[in-house]
């Protein structure tokens, strides 16, 4: 049974303040995490709590005081989380929802050739059309030509991601409509999440690609533009409280290192993002504690950890200038940065608060697609290029 915390500290601050390090010497998480927040225990060490959040606002995960001098910050707690009910009506004609979910893939499944067999659908000739001003390129062209370099640039790919999950859409309108328009859930892996948002009716296409284009290019410019070269680690076997404390020694290790835990993807497989010396060290810790596989990614920098803040900074400026134009959603989103649903008729702002969190934060995919399992959802569509949404949950649920 997972020990429950509720935090009652903080309520003339705005929260507690969380640090991404078991130590009061850790790097401080730029938001604090709420008072009247439930959060898991992932790890107890004295006054110290790994946690991870369940219900309230705040950074996803990451280390807490339970005390401060002879006050209470933290207290363990029988409450159970409660999330919002399932929609009876979903979609833009209200119809009942279908046990049917929604998946966008996100950076890491493009290819060359891909939109090949669906830029002749008359919506996605329209979206590319529209693209051009946008991006101030032919994105078909990168996406049916390459070179696969020019597509693996972050700056490239989030657009073509972007569209093609849109594209993908689209063929599944004409083959099923159904399940698009009365889809029970959606949800995307990382860059996914706006394409999920666009398709549940959040943003406009226009609006999706401006946020996306500019998320791509500064997270480009995050990941080369600081001093020391950044590197990500896919580590399968390994349970998550050995995976943070082995980053946690990687990154002690090297003078301002960073290495931690950026993707959750499926039962012990993890992504991992840091600075090049302690990804490398973490990669021998790794293998030395019985990790079945520790392999650097092509990606081009550390998404997903606190590296990315200058993105994050960013990319939060815009989606406040675009949150006027957003509705809420008519389908049940399920979020990144807290693995908890967004239902229909849900507020953009706390859609957008989510969003700000996304980038220097793990993506909780696991723990998403366990919640969504429960809800009933037993028919899924990967809707994009590829198929490592597919493989990903052969392992979280071979049935």
């Amino acid at each position: 049974m997972v020990q429950m915390w509720e935090i009652v500290g903080g309520a003339d601050k705005g929260g507690i303040i969380v640090r991404d390090g078991e130590t009061t010497k850790s790097n401080q998480l730029e938001d604090r995490l709420s008072t009247g927040a439930l959060v898991e225990e992932i790890e107890l060490k004295g006054d110290r709590l790994h946690y991870k959040l369940a219900v309230g606002t705040g950074p996803a995960d990451g280390w807490v005081s339970i005390k401060l001098k002879d006050k209470d910050l933290a207290v363990k707690t029988d409450k159970a989380p409660v999330s919002s009910p399932p929609p009876t009506s979903v979609g833009p004609k209200g119809e009942a929802p279908l046990p049917i979910g929604l998946f966008f893939p996100g950076q890491g499944s493009q290819y060359v050739k891909m939109l090949e067999k669906v830029m002749e659908i008359g919506a996605v000739k329209e979206m590319l059309e529209k693209s051009k001003p946008i991006l101030g390129y032919d994105l078909l062209e990168i996406c049916l030509n390459g070179p696969e370099e020019k597509l693996e640039e972050t700056r490239f790919c989030q657009p073509a991601m972007f569209l093609g999950g849109l594209a993908g859409l689209e063929k599944l309108k004409m083959d099923k409509p159904e399940a698009v328009s009365r889809a029970s859930v959606m949800a995307g892996l990382s860059l996914g999440e706006y394409t999920a948002l666009c398709a549940a009716g959040v943003m406009t296409f226009e609006d999706g690609l401006k946020l996306v284009k500019l998320r791509g290019e500064a997270m480009q410019e995050a990941a080369t533009s600081g001093a020391k070269k950044q590197l990500m680690l896919s580590v399968a076997g390994l349970e998550r409280g050995k995976m943070d404390a082995l980053c946690r020694e990687a990154a002690a290790k090297e003078d301002g290192g960073v290495c931690s835990v950026a993707n959750c993807l499926f039962p012990q497989g993890f992504s991992i993002g840091g600075t090049e010396k302690a990804i490398t060290l973490l990669k021998e810790l790794a293998e030395k504690n019985g990790a079945l596989q520790a392999k650097v990614l092509k990606t081009a920098g550390a998404f997903h950890t606190s590296l990315m803040q200058p993105a994050q900074d960013k990319l939060s400026a815009a989606l406040e200038e675009t949150l006027p134009n957003m509705k809420p959603p008519m389908h049940t989103v399920w979020m990144n940065a807290s693995a908890q649903p967004i239902r229909p008729g849900t507020d953009p702002k706390e859609i957008v608060a989510l969003l700000k969190r996304q980038l220097t934060n793990p993506v909780l995919w696991e723990d998403s697609m366990k919640a969504i399992l429960k809800e009933g959802v037993s028919e899924f569509y990967e809707v994009g290029p590829m198929k490592q949404i597919k493989a990903m949950m052969k392992r979280i649920d071979p049935t």
